[in-house]
């Protein structure tokens, strides 16, 4: 079974520490999956951010960067200056559509993911090819992270930093709808971790690209996923991890983003996808290095 992970980010410091939590996400993401897909995303200056944290990577060559410019990050959204700084939908779409795995998961550059052996058992034991899936996710900080490390932030120490976290955690077991009679949401902050067959990604054709602005993408993937006849489900294990950063909202709450998309189209009127069989670029070659 070939495990593949999508994952966003640009090089803007959204939430500060922004590098921190990049170095321990993306080597927990490349020790769990067998492809991890990280798409840089307009980032200033055209210098994406895993040039700023190369040496704290444990490459293996399982990791494929793709690099959308400024530039090109404004004409994929047809040049509007209320569109996401880093647009979610049209970056993992991109991702997902190049996607080899099996199983493929989008997430945030924010979380540390579970192990491999506790995903794989979930998979087996849990999942199957006709359902789409949120992994609720649990909490961490600074502060307990830095109390682990004697003071410090040792990120060569992240494996037993993982473990630690493991243990000292307690499974959610509830769940946490965002807007009362949300039947899609299932829990809060439902797109850290979202998890389907590929066939399934396929058949919805990855998120609804005509919300380029912030907020709801991530429940409307999952109402599209019920259009298309799919199941819906939350669960709370494998453990996985989100770092603290702020208030989040995609960068609305903190005036990062003016626009936000509108949530009777993204949620109350989705049907079946509206994206055509072009959904993330592909008929475009993107160039991608291989680390």
């Amino acid at each position: 079974m070939k495990l593949s992970a999508v994952v966003i980010t640009r090089n803007d410091n959204y939430g500060g520490n922004l590098n921190d939590r990049a170095t321990y996400c993306l080597n927990s993401l490349i020790d769990t999956f067998d492809e991890v897909i990280l798409v840089d995303w307009n980032s200033p200056n055209n210098r994406p951010q895993l040039w700023d944290i190369d040496t704290r990577i444990d490459f293996r060559g399982n990791l494929k960067h793709i690099v959308i410019t400024p530039e090109v990050a404004s004409m994929l959204t047809n040049n509007d200056p209320h569109a996401q700084v880093c647009c979610e939908t049209l970056a993992r779409n991109i991702g997902i559509r190049r996607a080899t795995g099996d199983y493929i998961v989008s997430t945030n550059i924010d979380v540390i993911a579970p192990r491999r052996d506790q995903l794989e058992q979930t998979i087996k034991n849990e999942l199957n090819d006709k359902t789409f899936y949120t992994i609720s996710r649990r909490y961490t900080d600074w502060e307990q992270i830095e109390k682990f490390h004697g003071g410090e932030r040792k990120f060569n120490e992240w494996r037993e930093l993982r473990d630690y976290l493991i243990e000292n955690s307690e499974e959610r077991t509830t769940g946490e709808s965002v807007v009362e009679g949300d039947n899609y949401s299932i829990i809060n902050c439902c797109g850290d971790f979202q998890i389907a067959h590929r066939d399934v990604w396929h058949e919805i054709r990855g998120f609804e690209e005509e919300l380029i602005y912030v907020l709801y993408s991530d429940t409307n993937v999952q109402k599209k996923a019920v259009m298309h006849g799919f199941e819906l489900k939350a669960i709370y294990s494998p453990a996985l991890f989100h770092i603290f950063h702020g208030k989040g909202g995609g960068g609305f709450l903190d005036g990062i983003n003016k626009k936000v998309n509108d949530m009777y189209r993204a949620v109350t009127a989705q049907e079946k996808t509206e994206n055509a069989d072009t959904w993330g670029f592909e008929p475009i070659e993107m160039e991608y290095e291989l680390l």
